[in-house]
């Protein structure tokens, strides 16, 4: 058969041979290679990802140790202290007042105990703001901020308005049987 061809239509034949050699070879066996590739690169960088994780894990294991000794008393007013001590003296350095110290405010079953809280605090926004990110940064494993509302109300005998920020901070304990 390719006795009959010219030099020029045997390279062409040549060529369509070799090219249609790379399409099934690359279906039938790079394909999967080049699959196989994609797989492990996404499972080093997974791998990378855990490894930087299990180097957080001391620090993950002292923050839940902290959490654990604030109710390993076993007193729910415990919490509300912290947060009224932490609160006031707040205010007491940054030019705010309290106006509302919360009651003791829980609901208990058998598993869990839950106590609500709920803080107003007069001040300035800055102020107040930072109390609110402070209080979201430092005490989330103690108690967690369920709602924090802005509001103000003028006093007629100043002519002024006063800005106040109302807290309900939650706290969970869940009983051990």
């Amino acid at each position: 058969m390719f006795e009959k061809l010219n030099y020029k239509q045997k390279c062409y034949a040549l060529f369509g041979g070799l090219l249609l050699f790379f399409v099934f070879g690359y279906q039938l066996s790079f394909s999967d290679t080049f699959t196989l590739i994609g797989e492990i690169k996404e499972k080093e960088t997974k791998l990378l990802w855990l490894k930087e994780k299990e180097k957080e894990l001391p620090a993950l294991k002292a923050k839940m140790a902290e959490f654990e000794r604030a109710y390993a008393k076993g007193d729910s007013s415990a919490v509300r202290d912290k947060l009224t001590a932490y609160i006031s003296d707040f205010a007491e350095k940054n030019n705010c007042l309290v106006t509302e110290i919360p009651v003791n405010s829980s609901f208990k079953n058998d598993k869990l105990n839950v106590q609500t809280n709920t803080f107003t605090i007069k001040g300035n926004f800055y102020s107040l703001l930072s109390l609110l990110h402070k209080m979201e940064n430092d005490y989330k494993y103690v108690s967690k901020i369920m709602s924090a509302r802005f509001f103000s109300i003028k006093d007629m005998q100043t002519k002024r308005k006063n800005l106040y920020l109302t807290l309900i901070t939650q706290s969970f304990e869940q009983k051990n049987k």
